[in-house]
Formats: structure tokens, sequence, C-alpha cells
């Protein structure tokens, strides 16, 4: 089974972070984004296959669902990869689902809550440190992937040692 260089799995933190991911190290991992879907549409889009190492952003659309941690943990269960690491969103009612599942699986965080919010207070004004910091981690390997199909505990809040306290 081939194994591709990485992942970039869920919503709109998902798109966005690819996109920083292309722009900084020059490189495609398979993409699988799509902005406003839930949790359960991200299940259904998991794609089969082995990777190196995954990013997964879900949760920020369906804070609320009671099926979230379920769902998480499904799309977690779905993956053949060698590492994850998963974006906290800046809805802090998903962050608790989304670390239970981490720690669960022996996976990382990076907390978007680092980065400075637009005035929609969902996204980041800029995903590049998000780019840099999965890159440092190992996480978004040289590999070129191209393959595009939607638009727009242990945890680490950094990439290098020991990760960043919490705000």
């Amino acid at each position: 089974m081939l194994l591709a260089s990485c992942l970039i799995l869920g919503d709109s933190h998902a798109d966005g972070t690819a996109a920083a991911v292309r722009a900084a190290l020059g490189n495609r991992c398979t993409v699988v984004a799509r902005a406003g879907i839930g949790s359960a549409a991200i299940l259904d889009r998991t794609p089969a296959g082995s990777y190196g190492s995954a990013v997964i952003s879900a949760g920020a659309n369906d804070a609320g669902n009671p099926h979230l941690a379920d769902n998480l943990n499904a799309i977690r269960g779905k993956l053949q990869v060698g590492k994850v690491v998963w974006l906290l969103p800046y809805d802090r009612r998903a962050t608790a689902a989304i670390e239970n599942v981490a720690k669960r699986w022996g996976d990382l965080v990076i907390d978007l809550a680092w980065a400075r919010a637009r005035r929609d207070g969902i996204h980041c004004q800029s995903y590049s440190w998000v780019a840099r910091s999965i890159s440092r981690a190992g996480y978004a390997g040289s590999v070129r992937v191209a393959f595009w199909t939607g638009l727009p505990s242990r945890s680490a809040r950094a990439a290098e040692g020991g990760g960043l306290p919490r705000p």
C-alpha cells in the first residue's frame, strides 16, 4: 500500500492550513477539506489509504453536537497514519472532546487560540505559524502529492520541544 507523505483533513481551518503549508514549504499534502462542514461530513470524506502524518481540524462547526466525540473517534479510527496532530478551534466547547480523542490515540494538538482571530472570531488571521509548527514537528512531508477534493493526554502547543502553555 502506498504511504503518502501527509494528509490535511477537515474544515476551513484545514483548508487554511493546507494553503499555508503550500506557501511556506512548497509541498502538497493530500488535502480533503471543505469550509463549513461538521464532523459527520468529515468522517464521510475521510479517505482510505496510509499516510506518514495527518493534520485534522474537526469540531469547529458542530461544537454543540452530542455525537462530536464519537465522530472524532471514528475519524481517527478510520485513518492509517503514522502520527496525527489535531487543531483546536477557537470555540472552546469543542476542545475537550478533541483533546480527549487526541489523548486516547497518543496524538498531539495545536491550539489555534495562539493565533489572532479574524473579526469573525472563528478563523486565524494567518495560518503560517500553524504551517511552521506542523513542519517543525515533521507533520508535513516533502513528497509532493496533489489531490484536492474540497473548498474553502499528550498536547503540543507548538512543534518545538514541550509546547506552549494554554492561554
